[in-house]
Protein backbone atom coordinates (compact mmCIF):
# COMPACT_ATOMS: atom_id res chain seq x y z
CA UNK A 1 0.00 0.00 0.00
CA UNK A 2 1.43 3.27 -1.07
CA UNK A 3 2.61 5.28 2.18
CA UNK A 4 0.00 8.26 1.43
CA UNK A 5 -2.87 6.49 1.29
CA UNK A 6 -2.10 4.42 4.22
CA UNK A 7 -1.46 7.33 6.33
CA UNK A 8 -4.50 8.50 5.09
CA UNK A 9 -6.10 5.73 6.11
CA UNK A 10 -4.60 5.65 9.87
CA UNK A 11 -6.31 8.93 10.05
CA UNK A 12 -9.53 7.84 8.87
CA UNK A 13 -9.68 4.94 11.06
CA UNK A 14 -8.04 7.06 14.16
CA UNK A 15 -10.98 9.84 13.90
CA UNK A 16 -13.01 10.17 17.13
CA UNK A 17 -15.81 12.67 17.61
CA UNK A 18 -15.19 13.38 21.70
CA UNK A 19 -11.03 14.20 20.72
CA UNK A 20 -12.73 16.90 18.10
CA UNK A 21 -12.77 20.58 19.00
CA UNK A 22 -16.18 21.84 20.00
CA UNK A 23 -15.82 24.18 16.54
CA UNK A 24 -15.73 21.33 14.40
CA UNK A 25 -17.82 19.79 16.37
CA UNK A 26 -20.47 21.96 15.68
CA UNK A 27 -19.63 22.52 11.88
CA UNK A 28 -19.78 18.94 10.94
CA UNK A 29 -23.17 18.54 13.33
CA UNK A 30 -24.50 21.63 10.85
CA UNK A 31 -23.00 20.19 7.84
CA UNK A 32 -24.94 16.80 8.58
CA UNK A 33 -28.46 18.31 9.25
CA UNK A 34 -27.94 20.39 6.11
CA UNK A 35 -27.35 17.54 3.96
CA UNK A 36 -30.48 15.95 5.20
CA UNK A 37 -32.60 18.74 4.64
CA UNK A 38 -30.76 18.50 1.29
CA UNK A 39 -32.20 14.99 1.24
CA UNK A 40 -35.18 16.12 1.77
CA UNK A 41 -36.08 18.98 -0.01
CA UNK A 42 -34.96 17.16 -2.92
CA UNK A 43 -37.64 13.93 -1.95
CA UNK A 44 -40.28 16.44 -1.39
CA UNK A 45 -39.47 19.31 -4.07
CA UNK A 46 -37.59 18.00 -6.86
CA UNK A 47 -39.66 16.11 -8.39
CA UNK A 48 -38.41 17.26 -12.05
CA UNK A 49 -35.67 14.10 -11.21
CA UNK A 50 -38.39 11.66 -12.14
CA UNK A 51 -36.35 8.74 -13.46
CA UNK A 52 -34.59 7.96 -10.45
CA UNK A 53 -38.14 7.72 -8.10
CA UNK A 54 -38.31 4.79 -6.06
CA UNK A 55 -41.92 4.08 -5.72
CA UNK A 56 -44.60 4.72 -8.01
CA UNK A 57 -46.84 7.37 -7.42
CA UNK A 58 -50.10 6.07 -8.64
CA UNK A 59 -50.89 2.61 -9.27
CA UNK A 60 -52.93 3.06 -12.31
CA UNK A 61 -50.27 4.22 -14.06
CA UNK A 62 -47.54 1.99 -13.19
CA UNK A 63 -43.66 2.90 -14.36
CA UNK A 64 -43.07 0.66 -17.29
CA UNK A 65 -40.23 0.04 -19.75
CA UNK A 66 -36.84 2.15 -20.05
CA UNK A 67 -38.02 4.28 -17.29
CA UNK A 68 -38.74 1.40 -14.77
CA UNK A 69 -35.65 0.38 -15.54
CA UNK A 70 -34.15 3.86 -14.35
CA UNK A 71 -36.28 3.71 -11.22
CA UNK A 72 -34.93 0.38 -9.76
CA UNK A 73 -31.38 2.06 -10.75
CA UNK A 74 -30.82 3.41 -7.45
CA UNK A 75 -32.51 0.75 -5.41
CA UNK A 76 -29.60 -1.13 -3.93
CA UNK A 77 -27.37 -0.20 -0.90
CA UNK A 78 -30.96 1.45 0.23
CA UNK A 79 -31.00 3.77 -2.52
CA UNK A 80 -28.84 6.04 -1.31
CA UNK A 81 -27.85 6.51 -4.93
CA UNK A 82 -31.36 7.93 -5.51
CA UNK A 83 -31.51 10.14 -2.04
CA UNK A 84 -27.65 11.19 -2.64
CA UNK A 85 -29.50 12.70 -6.64
CA UNK A 86 -32.13 13.99 -5.14
CA UNK A 87 -30.05 15.37 -2.42
CA UNK A 88 -27.90 16.92 -5.04
CA UNK A 89 -30.79 18.54 -7.03
CA UNK A 90 -31.90 20.40 -3.92
CA UNK A 91 -27.91 22.03 -3.78
CA UNK A 92 -27.89 23.28 -0.32
CA UNK A 93 -25.14 20.81 0.37
CA UNK A 94 -21.87 22.41 2.29
CA UNK A 95 -18.35 22.36 0.66
CA UNK A 96 -15.31 21.98 2.06
CA UNK A 97 -12.72 24.24 1.67
CA UNK A 98 -10.96 22.75 -1.08
CA UNK A 99 -13.77 23.84 -2.98
CA UNK A 100 -15.69 20.15 -3.40
CA UNK A 101 -18.43 18.63 -2.26
CA UNK A 102 -18.04 15.43 0.46
CA UNK A 103 -20.69 16.24 3.50
CA UNK A 104 -23.23 15.66 1.61
CA UNK A 105 -21.93 11.77 0.54
CA UNK A 106 -20.34 11.58 3.68
CA UNK A 107 -23.62 11.79 5.50
CA UNK A 108 -26.04 9.75 4.08
CA UNK A 109 -22.69 6.65 3.87
CA UNK A 110 -22.14 6.86 7.20
CA UNK A 111 -26.23 6.66 8.11
CA UNK A 112 -26.54 3.65 5.46
CA UNK A 113 -23.38 2.07 7.04
CA UNK A 114 -24.49 2.69 10.85
CA UNK A 115 -28.22 1.37 10.13
CA UNK A 116 -26.22 -1.89 9.04
CA UNK A 117 -25.09 -2.52 12.77
CA UNK A 118 -28.45 -2.74 13.88
CA UNK A 119 -28.31 -5.47 16.28
CA UNK A 120 -24.64 -5.04 16.66
CA UNK A 121 -22.84 -4.14 19.79
CA UNK A 122 -21.66 -1.22 17.79
CA UNK A 123 -24.93 0.02 17.15
CA UNK A 124 -25.77 1.87 20.34
CA UNK A 125 -26.69 5.21 22.07
CA UNK A 126 -23.44 6.77 20.16
CA UNK A 127 -24.99 6.42 16.71
CA UNK A 128 -24.72 10.42 16.52
CA UNK A 129 -21.12 10.41 17.85
CA UNK A 130 -19.84 7.35 15.60
CA UNK A 131 -21.74 9.21 12.32
CA UNK A 132 -20.57 12.68 13.58
CA UNK A 133 -16.84 10.57 13.31
CA UNK A 134 -17.54 8.95 9.95
CA UNK A 135 -18.44 12.21 8.48
CA UNK A 136 -15.42 14.18 9.55
CA UNK A 137 -13.49 11.83 8.51
CA UNK A 138 -14.97 11.69 5.11
CA UNK A 139 -14.60 15.28 4.71
CA UNK A 140 -10.94 15.18 6.07
CA UNK A 141 -10.02 12.81 3.66
CA UNK A 142 -11.59 14.19 0.28
CA UNK A 143 -10.21 17.60 1.58
CA UNK A 144 -6.67 16.19 1.70
CA UNK A 145 -7.14 14.44 -1.87
CA UNK A 146 -8.96 17.22 -2.88
CA UNK A 147 -5.83 19.97 -2.03
CA UNK A 148 -2.93 17.73 -3.51
CA UNK A 149 -4.74 18.90 -7.28
CA UNK A 150 -2.70 21.90 -7.62
CA UNK A 151 -3.39 22.58 -11.08
CA UNK A 152 -7.25 22.68 -11.64
CA UNK A 153 -9.31 25.09 -11.28
CA UNK A 154 -13.18 24.75 -10.55
CA UNK A 155 -15.39 23.49 -13.26
CA UNK A 156 -11.95 21.80 -14.60
CA UNK A 157 -11.68 18.00 -14.71
CA UNK A 158 -13.88 16.09 -12.83
CA UNK A 159 -16.50 17.12 -11.15
CA UNK A 160 -16.22 17.26 -6.90
CA UNK A 161 -18.94 15.14 -5.62
CA UNK A 162 -17.71 12.16 -8.60
CA UNK A 163 -14.31 11.95 -7.06
CA UNK A 164 -13.84 13.66 -3.94
CA UNK A 165 -16.87 13.34 -2.91
CA UNK A 166 -16.78 9.10 -3.68
CA UNK A 167 -13.79 8.99 -1.56
CA UNK A 168 -15.46 10.90 1.56
CA UNK A 169 -18.50 8.37 1.62
CA UNK A 170 -15.84 5.69 1.04
CA UNK A 171 -14.25 7.02 4.30
CA UNK A 172 -17.08 7.73 6.21
CA UNK A 173 -18.56 4.59 5.79
CA UNK A 174 -15.01 3.02 6.49
CA UNK A 175 -15.30 4.80 9.92
CA UNK A 176 -18.56 4.13 10.70
CA UNK A 177 -17.77 0.45 10.08
CA UNK A 178 -15.13 0.21 12.64
CA UNK A 179 -12.33 -0.89 9.97
CA UNK A 180 -8.62 -0.61 10.40
CA UNK A 181 -6.18 1.85 8.90
CA UNK A 182 -5.12 -0.71 5.68
CA UNK A 183 -8.75 -1.47 5.65
CA UNK A 184 -9.78 2.02 5.10
CA UNK A 185 -7.14 2.62 2.83
CA UNK A 186 -8.14 -0.11 0.75
CA UNK A 187 -11.76 1.79 0.93
CA UNK A 188 -10.22 4.80 -0.84
CA UNK A 189 -8.45 2.55 -3.39
CA UNK A 190 -11.57 1.07 -4.33
CA UNK A 191 -13.62 4.30 -4.39
CA UNK A 192 -11.24 5.90 -6.70
CA UNK A 193 -11.70 2.77 -9.38
CA UNK A 194 -15.53 4.35 -9.52
CA UNK A 195 -14.54 7.75 -9.59
CA UNK A 196 -16.04 9.47 -12.30
CA UNK A 197 -18.42 12.85 -13.57
CA UNK A 198 -16.91 15.22 -15.92
CA UNK A 199 -17.45 18.99 -14.42
CA UNK A 200 -18.13 19.90 -18.03
CA UNK A 201 -21.42 18.63 -16.70
CA UNK A 202 -21.37 20.21 -13.26
CA UNK A 203 -24.78 20.59 -11.17
CA UNK A 204 -25.81 23.12 -13.34
CA UNK A 205 -27.00 20.21 -15.93
CA UNK A 206 -29.39 17.35 -15.05
CA UNK A 207 -26.69 14.75 -15.37
CA UNK A 208 -24.24 16.45 -13.19
CA UNK A 209 -26.95 16.18 -10.35
CA UNK A 210 -26.44 11.77 -10.63
CA UNK A 211 -22.80 12.74 -9.58
CA UNK A 212 -23.52 12.83 -6.12
CA UNK A 213 -25.97 9.96 -6.31
CA UNK A 214 -23.00 7.63 -7.99
CA UNK A 215 -20.47 9.21 -5.44
CA UNK A 216 -22.73 8.32 -2.11
CA UNK A 217 -23.56 4.79 -3.92
CA UNK A 218 -19.91 4.02 -4.72
CA UNK A 219 -18.09 5.26 -1.66
CA UNK A 220 -20.30 3.11 0.05
CA UNK A 221 -20.06 0.22 -1.90
CA UNK A 222 -15.95 0.60 -1.78
CA UNK A 223 -15.98 0.45 2.38
CA UNK A 224 -19.05 -2.73 2.22
CA UNK A 225 -16.03 -4.27 -0.19
CA UNK A 226 -12.71 -3.34 2.11
CA UNK A 227 -14.87 -4.66 4.84
CA UNK A 228 -14.73 -8.25 3.09
CA UNK A 229 -11.14 -8.07 1.89
CA UNK A 230 -11.24 -6.44 -1.56
CA UNK A 231 -8.67 -4.32 -2.72
CA UNK A 232 -7.60 -2.22 -5.23
CA UNK A 233 -4.77 -0.76 -6.67
CA UNK A 234 -2.54 1.95 -4.43
CA UNK A 235 -0.99 3.95 -6.87
CA UNK A 236 -2.66 7.44 -6.24
CA UNK A 237 -0.23 9.57 -8.34
CA UNK A 238 -1.23 7.45 -11.39
CA UNK A 239 -4.63 7.10 -10.57
CA UNK A 240 -5.45 11.33 -9.83
CA UNK A 241 -3.28 12.26 -13.07
CA UNK A 242 -5.62 9.94 -15.00
CA UNK A 243 -8.02 12.31 -13.59
CA UNK A 244 -6.76 15.63 -13.28
CA UNK A 245 -3.67 15.44 -15.80
CA UNK A 246 -0.06 15.07 -15.36
CA UNK A 247 1.68 17.97 -13.44
CA UNK A 248 -1.28 18.77 -11.30
CA UNK A 249 -0.66 16.54 -8.49
CA UNK A 250 1.29 16.72 -5.25
CA UNK A 251 1.04 13.83 -3.04
CA UNK A 252 2.72 15.91 -0.42
CA UNK A 253 -0.22 17.78 0.45
CA UNK A 254 -2.53 14.53 1.48
CA UNK A 255 -0.59 13.93 4.75
CA UNK A 256 2.97 15.17 4.70
CA UNK A 257 3.22 14.01 8.75
CA UNK A 258 0.32 16.36 9.89
CA UNK A 259 -2.50 14.14 10.52
CA UNK A 260 -4.15 16.90 12.84
CA UNK A 261 -8.22 17.28 11.47
CA UNK A 262 -8.41 20.72 10.01
CA UNK A 263 -10.95 20.27 7.14
CA UNK A 264 -13.94 20.64 9.08
CA UNK A 265 -12.60 24.20 10.38
CA UNK A 266 -13.00 25.82 7.13
CA UNK A 267 -16.20 23.87 5.89
CA UNK A 268 -17.97 26.57 3.63
CA UNK A 269 -21.47 26.56 4.00
CA UNK A 270 -24.53 27.50 1.10
CA UNK A 271 -27.58 29.36 2.28
CA UNK A 272 -29.45 29.09 -0.66
CA UNK A 273 -30.07 26.65 -3.59
CA UNK A 274 -27.23 27.87 -5.60
CA UNK A 275 -23.85 27.51 -6.56
CA UNK A 276 -21.61 28.03 -3.73
CA UNK A 277 -20.21 31.12 -5.05
CA UNK A 278 -23.51 33.04 -5.92
CA UNK A 279 -24.02 32.49 -2.45
CA UNK A 280 -22.23 35.16 -1.27
CA UNK A 281 -23.85 37.13 -3.65
CA UNK A 282 -27.14 36.68 -2.40
CA UNK A 283 -26.24 37.46 1.15
CA UNK A 284 -24.41 40.36 0.47
CA UNK A 285 -27.39 42.05 -1.73
CA UNK A 286 -29.90 40.68 1.23
CA UNK A 287 -28.38 44.01 2.66
CA UNK A 288 -30.39 46.19 0.31
CA UNK A 289 -33.27 44.17 -1.18
CA UNK A 290 -36.10 45.50 0.68
CA UNK A 291 -37.02 46.93 -2.32
CA UNK A 292 -36.48 46.50 -6.20
CA UNK A 293 -32.64 47.16 -7.11
CA UNK A 294 -32.15 48.74 -10.71
CA UNK A 295 -28.49 47.89 -11.76
CA UNK A 296 -26.03 45.38 -10.06
CA UNK A 297 -22.33 45.10 -11.21
CA UNK A 298 -20.36 41.97 -10.34
CA UNK A 299 -16.96 41.30 -9.71
CA UNK A 300 -15.55 38.21 -9.02
CA UNK A 301 -12.75 34.80 -9.86
CA UNK A 302 -13.12 33.58 -13.21
CA UNK A 303 -15.35 30.78 -13.19
CA UNK A 304 -16.16 29.87 -16.31
CA UNK A 305 -19.50 28.05 -16.00
CA UNK A 306 -21.54 30.85 -13.96
CA UNK A 307 -21.28 33.55 -16.61
CA UNK A 308 -24.39 32.50 -17.85
CA UNK A 309 -26.76 35.70 -19.20
CA UNK A 310 -29.38 33.84 -20.65
CA UNK A 311 -30.03 30.51 -17.98
CA UNK A 312 -32.41 28.04 -20.30
CA UNK A 313 -33.68 26.49 -17.49
CA UNK A 314 -33.95 26.35 -13.57
CA UNK A 315 -30.10 24.32 -12.73
CA UNK A 316 -28.35 26.65 -15.23
CA UNK A 317 -30.25 29.70 -13.49
CA UNK A 318 -29.05 28.44 -10.32
CA UNK A 319 -25.64 28.09 -11.62
CA UNK A 320 -26.14 31.76 -13.62
CA UNK A 321 -24.08 34.66 -11.31
CA UNK A 322 -26.38 36.80 -13.53
CA UNK A 323 -29.70 34.63 -12.81
CA UNK A 324 -28.94 34.26 -9.08
CA UNK A 325 -27.71 38.49 -8.60
CA UNK A 326 -31.40 39.26 -10.64
CA UNK A 327 -33.40 37.08 -7.89
CA UNK A 328 -31.67 38.38 -4.91
CA UNK A 329 -31.89 41.82 -6.31
CA UNK A 330 -35.61 41.51 -6.61
CA UNK A 331 -35.63 39.94 -2.89
CA UNK A 332 -37.17 36.62 -3.04
CA UNK A 333 -34.65 34.45 -1.44
CA UNK A 334 -37.12 31.46 0.04
CA UNK A 335 -36.51 28.04 -1.67
CA UNK A 336 -39.32 28.04 -3.84
CA UNK A 337 -37.54 31.45 -5.86
CA UNK A 338 -34.81 29.41 -7.39
CA UNK A 339 -37.02 26.17 -7.68
CA UNK A 340 -39.52 25.43 -10.66
CA UNK A 341 -40.61 23.03 -12.80
CA UNK A 342 -38.78 21.25 -15.32
CA UNK A 343 -38.36 22.70 -18.46
CA UNK A 344 -37.57 26.56 -19.86
CA UNK A 345 -36.66 28.59 -16.78
CA UNK A 346 -39.76 31.07 -16.27
CA UNK A 347 -38.28 34.19 -13.92
CA UNK A 348 -41.10 36.51 -12.51
CA UNK A 349 -41.20 39.84 -14.12
CA UNK A 350 -38.96 41.89 -11.48
CA UNK A 351 -36.29 39.22 -11.57
CA UNK A 352 -36.67 39.65 -15.57
CA UNK A 353 -36.27 43.53 -15.45
CA UNK A 354 -33.41 43.53 -13.36
CA UNK A 355 -32.19 40.41 -15.51
CA UNK A 356 -30.99 42.75 -18.09
CA UNK A 357 -29.31 45.05 -15.79
CA UNK A 358 -26.77 42.75 -14.23
CA UNK A 359 -23.00 42.83 -15.10
CA UNK A 360 -20.53 40.28 -14.45
CA UNK A 361 -16.75 40.72 -14.58
CA UNK A 362 -14.72 37.79 -13.75
CA UNK A 363 -11.33 38.12 -13.44
CA UNK A 364 -9.06 35.13 -14.06
CA UNK A 365 -5.56 36.43 -11.75
CA UNK A 366 -8.01 35.88 -8.53
CA UNK A 367 -8.31 33.16 -6.40
CA UNK A 368 -10.96 30.33 -6.52
CA UNK A 369 -10.29 28.18 -3.41
CA UNK A 370 -13.01 29.03 -0.89
CA UNK A 371 -10.83 29.95 1.50
CA UNK A 372 -9.00 32.87 -0.34
CA UNK A 373 -12.06 33.86 -2.78
CA UNK A 374 -13.13 37.52 -2.82
CA UNK A 375 -16.17 39.01 -4.57
CA UNK A 376 -17.71 42.49 -4.96
CA UNK A 377 -21.12 43.78 -5.73
CA UNK A 378 -22.18 47.15 -6.09
CA UNK A 379 -25.94 47.87 -6.86
CA UNK A 380 -28.28 50.93 -7.46
CA UNK A 381 -31.95 52.09 -6.31
CA UNK A 382 -33.59 55.16 -7.78
CA UNK A 383 -29.80 56.70 -9.81
CA UNK A 384 -28.42 55.88 -6.07
CA UNK A 385 -25.20 53.64 -5.20
CA UNK A 386 -27.00 51.31 -1.89
CA UNK A 387 -24.44 48.64 -1.74
CA UNK A 388 -20.95 49.05 -2.83
CA UNK A 389 -18.96 46.23 -1.04
CA UNK A 390 -16.57 43.07 -0.92
CA UNK A 391 -16.96 39.97 1.11
CA UNK A 392 -14.67 36.87 1.28
CA UNK A 393 -16.14 33.50 0.68
CA UNK A 394 -15.12 32.37 3.63
CA UNK A 395 -17.29 33.69 5.62
CA UNK A 396 -19.87 31.74 5.03
CA UNK A 397 -20.91 29.80 8.04
CA UNK A 398 -23.26 27.16 9.11
CA UNK A 399 -26.75 27.60 10.09
CA UNK A 400 -29.44 25.92 11.81
CA UNK A 401 -33.48 25.69 12.26
CA UNK A 402 -34.03 29.33 12.29
CA UNK A 403 -32.56 29.48 8.70
CA UNK A 404 -34.20 26.27 7.84
CA UNK A 405 -37.95 27.84 8.22
CA UNK A 406 -37.36 30.73 6.29
CA UNK A 407 -36.25 28.44 3.18
CA UNK A 408 -39.25 26.31 3.62
CA UNK A 409 -41.60 29.44 4.04
CA UNK A 410 -44.48 29.17 3.41
CA UNK A 411 -44.60 26.00 5.29
CA UNK A 412 -43.31 22.56 6.64
CA UNK A 413 -46.64 20.40 6.43
CA UNK A 414 -44.63 17.05 6.95
CA UNK A 415 -42.55 17.72 10.24
CA UNK A 416 -39.21 17.90 8.77
CA UNK A 417 -37.74 20.60 10.73
CA UNK A 418 -38.95 18.93 13.85
CA UNK A 419 -37.13 15.26 12.74
CA UNK A 420 -33.79 16.86 11.48
CA UNK A 421 -33.43 19.36 13.83
CA UNK A 422 -34.79 17.92 16.92
CA UNK A 423 -33.39 14.28 17.67
CA UNK A 424 -30.23 12.40 16.08
CA UNK A 425 -29.07 12.09 12.54
CA UNK A 426 -30.71 8.42 12.27
CA UNK A 427 -34.06 9.62 13.35
CA UNK A 428 -33.49 12.17 10.58
CA UNK A 429 -32.22 9.98 7.68
CA UNK A 430 -35.27 7.74 9.07
CA UNK A 431 -37.73 10.52 8.16
CA UNK A 432 -36.31 11.18 4.76
CA UNK A 433 -36.30 7.61 4.23
CA UNK A 434 -39.91 7.63 4.68
CA UNK A 435 -40.98 10.60 2.69
CA UNK A 436 -38.80 8.85 -0.57
CA UNK A 437 -41.24 6.20 -0.09
CA UNK A 438 -44.78 7.60 0.42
Amino acid sequence: MADELLALGGIVADTEWAAAPLAQQCAIDQGIRASLLCALLGVEREQAVWPYRRQVVDPDQPIVGVNALLAGLFAPLDGVGYLGTLAGAADLDPMDPGPSHTVLPATLAACVARQALKGSALRDARDDAEIGAGVLAGVEAGWRVRRAITGARPGLGFHSPGVFGTLAAAAAAARVLRLDALQCAQAMAIALTRASGLAINSAASMIGMTHFGWGTLHGLEAALLAAQGWSASNDLQKALSTLFGEGNVGLEHIVGGDTRLTAATGLVFKHYPCNIYTNLLVQMLARVNDAPLDRIEVRMPWIPHLDCPVPRDVRQARNSAQAVVAIAGAGDTSYAAFSGPSGPWSPTAGVKRLLANVTLEMDKTAPTRLSEAVLAVRAWRDGHVVLDGEASMRDLRGWGREHAERLLQPGDPNGGLDALYGGGYLDGYAHVKARSTS
